[in-house]
C-alpha cells in the first residue's frame, strides 16, 4: 500500500454530522460538528496558483464552490489530503447542500475510514441534490467507507462504463487499482487507464499515479511522468518529490536533486502562506533528507549540510518532531549531517559542529562518536580523539566504529601496520577505504576498492572522483583520463572547493582535460525534458519563520499593551478561551508556574483571553499580563481561529526579538507543557539566523 497517513488524522472517532435533537455543547475549542473536525483543516481555503485545471462538472450553482471543488480533486491526485479536505470544506461552506463536496471530504480521508464514513453519510444525506453521475460517485465512496473494497472497485468500474467521457472517473479507478497493482495484468490495466486520461489531458496529475505504479521495478516506464509530475501541479511538494523517486532509481542524481529541491522550496513557500511549522507538513522531513542525500551524490556537501542543519534546527514539538523519534526533521536531519561530514572528510567542520547526542539511538550515537573520533585524530587532536574513543568503546556492538577511529589514531603515529589491521575491521565505505589504502601504500587494494565503489554506486560523484584519484596515483593516466571524462557531467554542479574534489584540478590539467581549476562538464541534455521554472521562484530552500501579526489590546485595568512594547525581546504569547475554560486555566497556571524560568531566559509572557475586559479584571493576578479580545480580531489575525465555524482556538506562539514566529501550536486543545516550551525556546533563540541555518559551535 502506498497511501500515507498524516499525523493530524489520527482521530478518536467521527461524530454524526447531522444535528442531534438535543445537541451537547462541545468542549472549548472543539468543533460543533463533531470530534472528527477537531484536527481537520480549520482555516479557510484559498484558490492556489500552481493547481492544474480539472474538469469535473457538478450540480452546484455556486461558481466559487465549483472552483474549490475542482481544486480539491486536483489536490487529491497529489495525495495532498489535508489541503484537499480544506478545499472541499470551503466548497461546502459556500454551498451547504453540495453533496459532492462531502464526497470529496470522504475521498480525502482514504487513510481514515472512520472519518471517511462520516463524510460519506453526509454525502448520502444530500444525494438527492446530485445528478445520476454524481450519485454514482457517492454510492461508490460509501462502499469504500464501509470497508467494501472489492465492491468499491466494481462501483468505480460501472461509473467509468456509464460515463466513458468522464476522465476523472477513470482517474479514480486508476488510483484504486494502482494501490493494488501487485501483478502484471493489473499494472497493465492501470497503465491503459492512465494513458486514456493523458490522451485527453497530457498534463493531468495522474502522472503521480504512474510514478507510484512503476517506482520499482521498471522505473524507466515512468520517466515521461517524472518529467511532468511536478509541472502538472507545481503547488504540491509531493508531486515534485515523487519524480525524484524515478530519477534516483535511474541514477540521474542531478535531476533528482533538482526535483527534491523544488519539493523543499514549494513546501517552505506553503508554510509561509498558511503560518505553520515544518513538521506539520506531510512527508516534509522525508523529502528534505532525500534532498540532502541527493546533494551528497552530486558532489555538493555544503548544500547537503545546509539542508541537514535546517532539519536539525527546525522547531521541535513532542507530537511532530523529536530527536528520539523516527519521522521528524531532527531525527531525519541528524544522520544526514553526520553522514555528509564523514563521507566528505570535513574534519574541522565536524569538530566545530554542534552534533547532539541521542543515547536512545545506539547506531546514531556510534556514528556520531566515530565521526568525531576520526576527525580529532585526523587533525592531530589526539587527546580529544581518545576521549571520543573511550566513549565509543562503552557502546554495545561498536567494534567496527572503534576500529575506524583506531585506524586514524595509528595513521597519526605513522604506524601503517596497525592502521592497515584496524582498517580491515572498520567496514568503511569502499571509496573512503580506497583512499586510506592508497595512503598506506596498498595501491592494488586501493584500485580494487575504488573500481568496486564506482561500479556499485554508479553516477555518484564521490566514488567516481575517488577512482580517478586512485588511477592517477597508480600511474594509469589514460584510464584516469577516461574515468575523469565520465565524471565531468556527473559533477556539473559539484563544489570544487571541497578538499576531496579540489584534488582533481591538477589531475585534470595533467591529463589535458582542463587548463583551469574548473574541470567540471555540462549536464547531458534530455530532449524529452520540459522547461522548468527557475528553482528560486518556487520558494526558499529553508523554512523562513513568518513575521508575527500585530497585537495591541487592553488588560483588565484598561492599560493598552502592544507587542511593540517588547521590541528587541522574545515574547511568548498565549491565546486561551477564557476563564470559564478549565483546560485553558490549567495552561495559564502551568506557564505561571514556570514564569521565573522564562524571565531568567529573557523571555516575556503575554496572555490573550476572549473574555471581555470586565471578566479579565476579575481573574486572579498572574505574573504576566492578560489581555482582553472579546471581538476575536486578534485571535483571527494570529490564526488561532476556526474560519468555518467562526470560533476561537487555543494558541501558543514564540516571537523572537526580531518579531518572527519561531514556534507555534494551535488547535482544539491548549499546549500545557510549559517546561518543554521553555527548553525549546532557549534552543531556538540560540540559533544565529532566523532562516534556521545553524552556525557551528564547539562541542
Amino acid at each position: 500500500m502506498r497511501r500515507y497517513v498524516l499525523p493530524c488524522f489520527a482521530l478518536l472517532g467521527f461524530a454524526a454530522l447531522a444535528h442531534a435533537q438535543e445537541p451537547v455543547k462541545p468542549a472549548f475549542g472543539h468543533s460543533m460538528q463533531g470530534e472528527a473536525f477537531n484536527e481537520g483543516p480549520r482555516q479557510k481555503a484559498v484558490l492556489m496558483k500552481g493547481i492544474p485545471k480539472i474538469e469535473f462538472p457538478t450540480s452546484t450553482k455556486n461558481k466559487q464552490a465549483q472552483k474549490f471543488f475542482e481544486q480539491g480533486v486536483a489536490q487529491i491526485h497529489a495525495y495532498w489530503y489535508f489541503e484537499s479536505e480544506r478545499s472541499f470544506r470551503q466548497a461546502a461552506d459556500l454551498d451547504p447542500e453540495f453533496a459532492m463536496a462531502y464526497w470529496g471530504m470522504a475521498r480525502a480521508n482514504v487513510n481514515n475510514r472512520t472519518r471517511a464514513k462520516g463524510f460519506a453519510e453526509k454525502a448520502v444525506e444530500k444525494r438527492k441534490n446530485a445528478s445520476k453521475r454524481e450519485q454514482g460517485y457517492i454510492d461508490a465512496i460509501s462502499l469504500f467507507a464501509n470497508g467494501k473494497n472489492d465492491e468499491y472497485i466494481a462501483a468505480l468500474r460501472k461509473l467509468v462504463a456509464d460515463n466513458p467521457l468522464d476522465i476523472e472517473a477513470t482517474a479514480q479507478l486508476a488510483h484504486e487499482l494502482q494501490e493494488r497493482a501487485f501483478d502484471k495484468p493489473r499494472q497493465d490495466e492501470v497503465e491503459r487507464l492512465a494513458q486514456e486520461v493523458l490522451a485527453t489531458n497530457p498534463m493531468h496529475p495522474i502522472h503521480h499515479y504512474r510514478i507510484h505504479l512503476w517506482d520499482k521495478p521498471n522505473n524507466e516506464n515512468a520517466l515521461d511522468s517524472a518529467h511532468k509530475s511536478g509541472l502538472s501541479q507545481q503547488a504540491s511538494a509531493h508531486m515534485w518529490h515523487m519524480e525524484g523517486h524515478i530519477y534516483t532509481q535511474l541514477k540521474r542524481y542531478s535531476d533528482a536533486a533538482v526535483s527534491q529541491e523544488a519539493s523543499a522550496r514549494v513546501d517552505h513557500a506553503h508554510m509561509g502562506r498558511v503560518q505553520i511549522i515544518p513538521d506539520q507538513i506531510f512527508n516534509y522531513a522525508h523529502n528534505n533528507q532525500w534532498l540532502s542525500e541527493s546533494f551528497q551524490f552530486t558532489g555538493q556537501p555544503q548544500k547537503a549540510l545546509e539542508v541537514a542543519r535546517n532539519l536539525v534546527a527546525n522547531p521541535r514539538h513532542p507530537k511532530l518532531n523529536t530527536l528520539s523519534g523516527f519521522s521528524g526533521s531532527a531525527s531525519q536531519g541528524l544522520p544526514r549531517l553526520v553522514e555528509t561530514l564523514e563521507r566528505y572528510e570535513l574534519w574541522e567542520a565536524a569538530l566545530s559542529e554542534k552534533i547532539e547526542s541521542v543515547p536512545s539511538k545506539s547506531d546514531g550515537e556510534k556514528n556520531r562518536l566515530r565521526l568525531l573520533g576520526c576527525a580529532a585524530y585526523a587533525t592531530g587532536k589526539r587527546a580529544l580523539g581518545q576521549q571520543y574513543l573511550d566513549e565509543l568503546t562503552k557502546l554495545k556492538s561498536s567494534e567496527k566504529a572503534v576500529a575506524a577511529v583506531q585506524c586514524y589514531a595509528a595513521l597519526g603515529e605513522n604506524n601503517t601496520a596497525e592502521a592497515s589491521k584496524q582498517l580491515d575491521a572498520a567496514g568503511l565505505p569502499k571509496e573512503r577505504e580506497a583512499l586510506l589504502r592508497l595512503q598506506l601504500g596498498e595501491t592494488e587494494k586501493a584500485l580494487t576498492l575504488a573500481r568496486d565503489a564506482a561500479k556499485s554506486r554508479a553516477n555518484q560523484v564521490l566514488p567516481q572522483a575517488t577512482l580517478v584519484r586512485v588511477l592517477h596515483a597508480a600511474g594509469k593516466l589514460d584510464e584516469a583520463k577516461a574515468e575523469l571524462e565520465k565524471l565531468r557531467p556527473l559533477a556539473a554542479r559539484a563544489e570544487l572547493d571541497t578538499p576531496l574534489l579540489a584534488a582533481l584540478a591538477p589531475i585534470a590539467q595533467q591529463c589535458g582535460v582542463s587548463s583551469s581549476a574548473d574541470w567540471r562538464g555540462a549536464l547531458p541534455a534530455d530532449p524529452l525534458a520540459l522547461p522548468r521554472p527557475k528553482i528560486e521562484s518556487l520558494g526558499p530552500l529553508s523554512w523562513m519563520p513568518p513575521t508575527a501579526p500585530g497585537l495591541s489590546l487592553k488588560d483588565g485595568n484598561g492599560k493598552k499593551i502592544s507587542l511593540k512594547d517588547y521590541a528587541g525581546k522574545p515574547v511568548l504569547v498565549l491565546f486561551f478561551l477564557g476563564s470559564a475554560c478549565d483546560k485553558c486555566m490549567e495552561q495559564v497556571n502551568a506557564f505561571a508556574a514556570e514564569s521565573d524560568g522564562f524571565k531568567k531566559a529573557g523571555i516575556e509572557i503575554v496572555a490573550v483571553s476572549l473574555d471581555p475586559q470586565e471578566q479579565v479584571k476579575k481573574m486572579k493576578a498572574m505574573p504576566f499580563p492578560i489581555l482582553a479580545n472579546p471581538d476575536l480580531k486578534t485571535f483571527k489575525s494570529w490564526k488561532a481561529f476556526d474560519d468555518f465555524e467562526d470560533m476561537a482556538l487555543h494558541g501558543t506562539f514564540l516571537v523572537d526579538a526580531t518579531g518572527k514566529l519561531r514556534w507555534m501550536d494551535t488547535g482544539f486543545a491548549p499546549f500545557t507543557d510549559a517546561k518543554f516550551v521553555l527548553g525549546e525556546a532557549q534552543r531556538l533563540l540560540k540559533l544565529t539566523n532566523t532562516n534556521f541555518i545553524m552556525a557551528p559551535v564547539s562541542n
